[in-house]
């Protein structure tokens, strides 16, 4: 299985589709995670919340159940707020090379795990979880770049990130054998928060 999650933030199995199979569905959907916190499977569910998926995964939902009878689920795409693109981290060299992934407000993890904001899920010599954070600041509408809880070291511009660093357009930042390019969509020509102050005088 190769999981992959596409620019809606659904999770799907990248072996088996080309597409993201949920995005043109009416449905939404919930990724259920294993107990060690993996993400295992998407399952496309309902508007009345019934799962769309045969027996064998039913039974993952069930036994997915904790003793409150609750659903252990990582993220549920349906009526909930959509986290507007702040920038993309676009790989220019690795087993990535050419994709592109989409940075929301605050910190966004870099890890291989499927979790993860940014997963490099293809290169081998990134730890799994928060091997490195880009975050974005709003209100002083700054992109930064800090070391996450990995041994592992990268790279800003060639040079060992060891603190919070920030980061302008077009910096290459490289981890493991991944090499990304920072392409900003806030800046000093453009904020969300501005655009939605001029939204609301119309």
């Amino acid at each position: 299985m190769n999981l992959t999650r596409c620019e809606n933030g659904h999770f799907y199995d990248a072996e088996r589709f080309d597409t993201c199979p949920h995005c043109n569905q009416t449905s939404v959907s919930t990724v259920f995670q294993d107990e060690n916190g993996e993400s295992m499977y998407t399952a496309a569910v309902t508007e009345g919340g019934s799962v769309v998926a045969g027996s064998q995964f039913q039974k993952l939902i069930d036994e997915s159940k904790d003793d409150d009878d609750t659903q252990k689920t990582v993220g549920y795409f349906g009526n909930v707020d959509i986290q507007p693109v702040v920038g993309w981290l676009v790989a220019i060299g690795g087993s990535h090379f050419g994709e592109d992934f989409k940075l929301k407000s605050g910190r966004n993890f870099i890890g291989r795990s499927g979790n993860m904001d940014v997963s490099l899920s293809k290169d081998g010599s990134i730890s799994r979880e928060k091997h490195a954070i880009v975050l974005y600041e709003p209100k002083s509408n700054i992109f930064l770049v800090q070391p996450g809880d990995a041994k592992e070291l990268f790279y800003l511009n060639d040079k060992v990130v060891l603190t919070a660093t920030e980061i302008k357009a077009y910096d290459k930042i490289s981890l493991g054998e991944t090499k990304m390019l920072f392409v900003p969509c806030c800046s000093e020509s453009f904020n969300w928060d501005a655009a939605k102050s001029e939204e609301e005088k119309k």
